[in-house]
């Protein structure tokens, strides 16, 4: 059994006759000009490909799928197969197929075998999916960034997987954690991502756990001030001993073959190098202004769009629901433009609105989401904004309908009716809004 890690969550994960590549990205920028590698990735194409014998994709996000890189290694390398979560709206799939490649669909935690190698793929909330690996003397468990951190849902996993020799998990948060007077906020929740390591190997209880996944930086003028307080290697690898399994740190293009001893001193003392220099790395500029006008017309397309994937009625009936609070105008503050414009798919596109301003944002972020159905998803990854915490929940309640349709979910009555999935939403967004508000509170005392 071997691993070696690529960049951030690229990984060459080998057992018995299997080498499967997970989550190739190399190179280039993710989220919208919000996000760049750590470290460049310091192996070719041709040694990361060596031995590839399938791809396995976890989710959409583009620091997982980069479809450039597909396109790109399509000639050469399309007749890898694929492996992929099954969905509904089966993009990612055709994309794919239609590049050349052929696709081996894995269905929710029901397990299949590929050359002699057990292989599980797990779909974790609404896009994310976790991977097992086991050739029956060896196992691993490929967790990436899903959010299982709940003692019920781990042992859940735990009792499919059975025992895991090698975990790998993200070990800092991936999106944005407050605006810049909000550092609590980012303490809150790099501290709570260790917690959800300890309870990751306390509930699986792996030998050895590889942290990753976190290798990249907030790179945008916008966003830089993110990095201020992430997790660095040392603290997961703390973290880790002290939940009872071993630590194995790896710096991109190192390789570590399970049984033997691993001095990783160096990779220890690359990375605080690498960590101390965050604050000398390149950033991004925000990018071309886009003119009002422009920005009505895309509102308009983005409105129609809306309309003809969601139900209209309900998004009207669920607009008066008073707890609910949903499709009520946002303000935006659009910061290159000096000047504010409020946001409805039921009220329209409106300049110069009168009241309070609930996010602060560069007109092509808005731009962004009006163009992109996963738009908005990214701008929560990319922190390319400010907002109150009151502020965020109306920006998400009103403008997070394209992420959901995104899914593969839609405003209708077999949403509305699906309890779970409206109680889970509401769960996320106001837990993000109490640790805003924890963290808003924590600051104006000066804590």
């Amino acid at each position: 059994m071997q691993i070696t890690l690529i960049n951030h969550a690229c990984v060459k994960l080998s057992l018995g006759g299997v080498t499967i590549l997970c989550d190739p990205w190399l190179s280039g920028p993710a989220f919208n000009q919000g996000w760049d590698l750590l470290i460049k990735t310091p192996m070719t194409l041709d040694a990361v490909m060596d031995g590839v014998t399938h791809i396995w994709v976890s989710h959409e996000h583009p620091d997982h799928f980069v479809p450039k890189l597909f396109s790109d290694i399509a000639p050469r390398y399309g007749a890898i197969p694929i492996l992929f979560q099954e969905t509904r709206d089966k993009r990612i799939k055709s994309f794919l197929e239609g590049r050349g490649f052929a696709v081996t669909e894995l269905p929710d935690r029901r397990e299949r075998t590929i050359d002699g190698v057990r292989v599980l793929c797990g779909v974790s909330e609404f896009y994310d999916s976790w991977l097992h690996l086991t050739d029956g003397t060896g196992s691993i468990l490929n967790l990436n960034d899903c959010a299982e951190g709940d003692e019920s849902e781990l042992r859940a996993i735990a009792r499919l997987t059975g025992n895991v020799d090698v975990l790998l998990t993200q070990f800092s948060y991936a999106a944005w954690k407050g605006g810049r007077e909000n550092a609590h906020f980012r303490k809150l929740a790099a501290a709570r991502k260790l917690e959800v390591i300890a309870a990751q190997i306390h509930a699986l209880k792996p030998r050895h756990v590889v942290p990753f996944a976190s290798f990249v930086y907030f790179s945008n003028e916008e966003n830089f001030y993110l990095n201020d307080h992430v997790n660095r290697p040392d603290a997961a690898a703390a973290a880790i001993e002290a939940a009872g399994a071993k630590p194995l740190i790896l710096y991109p293009g190192e390789c570590w073959t399970a049984g033997e001893p691993r001095d990783d001193s160096a990779a220890r003392a690359a990375f605080k190098s690498v960590y101390d220099g965050l604050s000398a790395l390149p950033l991004r500029p925000p990018g071309d202004s886009v003119p009002l006008g422009r920005l009505e017309r895309e509102f308009a397309a983005y409105r129609d769009r809306v309309y003809q994937s969601n139900s209209r009625i309900l998004i009207n009936l669920l607009r008066l629901v008073p707890f609910l609070g949903a499709f009520h105008p946002v303000t935006i503050r659009l910061t290159d433009l000096d000047t504010s414009v409020s946001v409805s798919v039921v009220d329209g596109f409106d300049l110069h609105p009168a009241g309070p301003q609930h996010v602060a944002m560069h007109s092509s972020s808005l731009s962004f989401i009006f163009n992109n159905p996963f738009g908005f998803d990214t701008l929560t990854v990319n922190g390319r904004f400010e907002a109150t915490p009151e502020g965020f929940g109306r920006m998400t309640k009103s403008l997070a309908i394209g992420s959901l349709n995104a899914m593969g979910l839609a405003v209708s009555l077999r949403l509305v009716m699906n309890f779970k999935v409206v109680l889970m939403l509401l769960r996320r967004l106001g837990a993000v809004i109490r640790t805003m508000t924890q963290g808003t509170q924590k600051q104006t005392s000066g804590a």
